[in-house]
């Protein structure tokens, strides 16, 4: 199977948010999102353990998401949580539902992909995809 479209993992969603939160295109702070994101990522990584997943797949998981719900997280520590941030997490996460629909996709579906590429290191993920093609290609590498 394929990886999916970096537009079908809302966590990259919350990243390009945090990015215009942070050059101030908008006023709407992503805490409460990666909030969420971080303690779901909690509950995978112990699943990933419990799983016996490969120690690269760990290592390349803690990786991504310290880059991408770690670090914007800890840049966003002092803020409150808001109403106006929850409303706008949740209308974020209808219109990215939506966004699967019209792409003949859903949420089940692709919470399914995610969750066995990373508990079985198939690589379906697009950043997981992305370092396993990078690695791939270094094997390759002939030095003269």
């Amino acid at each position: 199977m394929a990886a999916l479209r970096f537009d079908f993992v809302f966590s990259y969603w919350i990243y390009v948010w945090f990015i215009l939160y942070f050059f101030n295109y908008t006023e709407y702070s992503p805490k409460f999102a990666l909030t969420l994101g971080l303690l779901d990522n909690i509950v995978m990584l112990f699943l990933m353990i419990v799983w016996s997943t490969s120690l690269k797949t760990i290592i390349w998981f803690i990786i991504i998401n310290t880059l991408i719900k770690v670090v914007p997280f800890y840049y966003l520590r002092n803020e409150l949580f808001k109403m106006k941030d929850i409303y706008f997490t949740m209308g974020l996460f209808f219109i990215y539902i939506i966004w699967l629909h019209i792409n003949s996709q859903n949420l089940v579906g692709n919470i399914k992909v995610i969750h066995n590429s990373l508990l079985y290191g198939k690589n379906e993920t697009p950043f997981m995809n992305l370092l396993s093609k990078i690695e791939s290609n270094f094997k390759r590498l002939e030095v003269i």
